[in-house]
């Protein structure tokens, strides 16, 4: 009898943030729903984490959160960059074969007794050219179907397509299709279509469009602390919360009272009592922002202790950061919201998202039928 073949679809993007985790949190779950056994891998990670007593990427740690899978975290991301090695890399002149050693040996262990392993990438698919091992490069040594996430419209993700197409073809390796993501829902009924027909012209699928939902591209708390190595003074089992507007306390306070709204994060220093205390009752008193705002000290200051007393009794969670107001804001402002395994309904709304506007069949048969390009 012929040893069972597990197929691989790989996920590349045409860039960072282009919705290659969610397209992958929703395969996964999606595909394991049908009765499919499904695992999930992302060979090259660039934002490693600590889990336990490793590091690995925080996408494989989000998908280890979500999914019981019996591979282990090293396996489904057997290589992390850290800053510095790419450097160290091309300057002595090293062998990239140690490196396709670990992702081969890491998949094999990772799809035994798999139907399907669903391989997520790192940006582009040209992104990893630097150690020989770009997307591309990659979903050929493991013989995977590409799949490439674009963003919504019709001329830009057909430009991303064609031009992240060519990496694959020159690799041997035949995109399949395309998932459109982040698509205005006002332009899904004439653009989707479109899109649709000029693929099929050129040799792909479109397999789903992805409607632009806001509530994934909202920070929350639990990032900014994560990323920004935040303090957090209060209301920990708060920092769930979605940040949808930072706003700058420096005004009088009950001008700021005015700019608080469901999901406002305040940026606040740490020494302007009255504005600290304006915000807090805000969140307490008021129906219209009760539960949905958060503060965010700054300058190395806390508030006075009887401040800090009204802050333990509350239900606002606040964060304090050592930097200037000015600094944090624009650096909170730089962020990009990640799904972490502890917003429970972005991963909801990421599941149901892919189940709901993905053709899972047409890709699943797609992905059993591929074949390398002529």
């Amino acid at each position: 009898m012929a040893e069972k073949r597990c197929r691989s679809v790989y996920i590349a993007g045409t860039g960072q943030h282009s919705g290659k985790t969610l397209v992958s949190l929703g395969l996964v779950s999606a595909l394991r729903e049908q009765g499919m056994e499904v695992r999930y891998m992302k060979p090259i990670g660039q934002r490693a984490v600590q889990m336990g007593d490793i590091e690995v990427d925080e996408d494989v740690v989000l998908i280890k959160s979500v999914y019981d899978m019996p591979c282990e975290p090293q396996d489904a991301n057997p290589i992390t960059i850290p800053s510095g090695f790419t450097t160290d890399f091309v300057r002595q002149g090293k062998s990239r074969e140690p490196l396709v050693d670990r992702i081969l040996a890491g998949f094999a262990r990772v799809s035994d007794g798999a139907d399907l392993v669903v391989v997520e990438g790192t940006g582009h698919a040209g992104v990893g050219s630097v150690l020989g091992l770009s997307n591309a490069k990659v979903a050929s040594l493991l013989d995977s179907a590409p799949v490439i996430v674009t963003g919504g419209g019709l001329g830009r993700p057909i430009d991303e397509f064609a031009l992240n197409r060519t990496q694959f073809d020159a690799e041997g390796r035949c995109v399949i299709g395309v998932i459109a993501n982040k698509f205005l829902p006002a332009k899904v009924d004439e653009l989707e279509p479109l899109l649709g027909q000029w693929l099929a012209e050129h040799r792909a699928r479109l397999f789903g469009v992805i409607p632009y939902a806001p509530m994934l591209t909202e920070l929350t708390m639990q990032q900014v602390v994560a990323e920004m190595g935040a303090k957090v003074i209060h209301g920990e089992e708060y920092l769930d919360r979605s940040i949808s507007k930072c706003i700058i306390g420096a005004e009088p306070a009950h001008r700021l009272l005015y700019s608080l709204h469901p999901g406002v994060l305040a940026i606040v220093p740490g020494d302007r009592d009255d504005l600290i205390l304006a915000a807090v009752s805000c969140e307490e008193l008021s129906p219209e922002v009760g539960g949905d705002i958060g503060i965010c000290l700054t300058s190395g200051i806390l508030p006075h202790q009887s401040v800090l007393r009204i802050i333990a009794g509350s239900h606002t969670p606040v964060i304090a950061i050592d930097a200037g107001t000015y600094q944090v804001a624009s650096e909170i402002s730089d962020l990009v919201a990640k799904m972490l395994p502890t917003d429970v309904e972005k991963i909801a709304m990421g599941k149901e998202l892919v189940r709901e506007h993905v053709d899972l069949p047409a890709l699943t048969q797609a992905v059993f039928e591929a074949s390398t390009c002529d």
